[in-house]
């Protein structure tokens, strides 16, 4: 069999980023068939090109700093659901040929309904530094959108497998104002790339079949008006809803603290790899490969 390449985009907030602070033993590498998953690189001189992943994506946020002590080269960072995401797929529905290029666009503490639109340079198709709004004419969904067109235009034999979404708790006083921000740029997204790749997408065509919203860790469902965004998304498309059990660890488990004051508020103790990755790739499976 002729093997493909499949671009796999993960967007949002801070579990999106990853901020699972546990140890990066020197092995973990070796768990993932990483011959077969790269990224589009961020960061200075990798920025736009193919790169191994590792551990910790390349994302608008650079997790670096905060990497726990004990972690080394090359697994400086923090965790999150890119690699094991893309190892469960390869495992559940792709050919053993296949290739995935993950694309991470996110950074922790953003929304719809709060910061600024920022400020977008197309060349390198960046957006300032920085926590920014997301929306239809801001400065992150521009990279994402124009990212994901690269990867469709430089990998000519390539197919978009879909977006993994994780956000939402930063817009819990807002739901209806967030829930207007998310269908008016996914709508986008989904018109623009019907425009200019009709045919370059896994499941046939451009629409929230491919879009997948991906829920948050516990600490979040007790506090105000979240359950709502999360309601939010489930009605847009339950068929890419992905419920994660609120027995997911969290960074109470060996966490470190460095990422936030509050443990309980991210994605830890290995959840991604053990929790969060295999639902949400049962869920993909389940849509793309059924």
């Amino acid at each position: 069999m002729t093997s493909r390449t499949l671009i796999l985009c993960v967007a949002g907030q801070s579990n999106a980023v990853g901020y699972d602070e546990s140890v990066i033993p020197s092995d973990y590498l070796e768990k993932f068939p990483c011959h077969q998953i790269k990224q589009l690189g961020f960061y200075g001189k990798d920025n736009l090109s193919l790169i191994p992943l590792g551990a910790c994506a390349q994302s608008y946020q650079d997790m670096r700093p905060y990497s726990n002590p004990s972690n080394s080269l090359p697994n400086l960072g923090t965790k999150g659901i890119h690699l094991p995401l893309a190892a469960q797929l390869l495992s559940l529905g792709l050919s053993p040929d296949d290739q995935i290029v993950v694309l991470s666009c996110a950074y922790g503490g953003t929304g719809f309904t709060m910061g600024e639109s920022g400020s977008y340079d197309p060349a390198a198709m960046r957006p300032q530094p920085g926590p920014l709004r997301w929306g239809r004419d801001c400065a992150y969904y521009f990279a994402m959108r124009d990212r994901i067109s690269y990867l469709l235009n430089t990998l000519p034999d390539s197919l978009f497998l879909g977006v993994v979404w994780i956000q939402g708790e930063q817009d819990a006083q807002a739901p209806q104002d967030h829930l207007e921000g998310f269908s008016a740029m996914t709508e986008d997204f989904f018109s623009f790339f019907q425009l200019h790749h009709p045919d370059r997408v896994w499941h046939g065509t451009w629409n929230r079949d491919i879009w997948f919203n991906v829920e948050t860790v516990r600490y979040w469902y007790e506090q105000g008006n979240c359950q709502a965004i999360w309601d939010n998304y489930y009605q847009w498309n339950p068929k890419t809803y992905v419920e994660i059990p609120r027995s997911a660890s969290s960074n109470e488990t060996d966490g470190t603290g460095l990422t936030a004051s509050i443990r309980a508020c991210h994605f830890g103790g290995n959840a991604y790899l053990d929790v969060v990755a295999p639902c949400t790739a049962q869920v993909m499976a389940k849509q793309l490969f059924s």
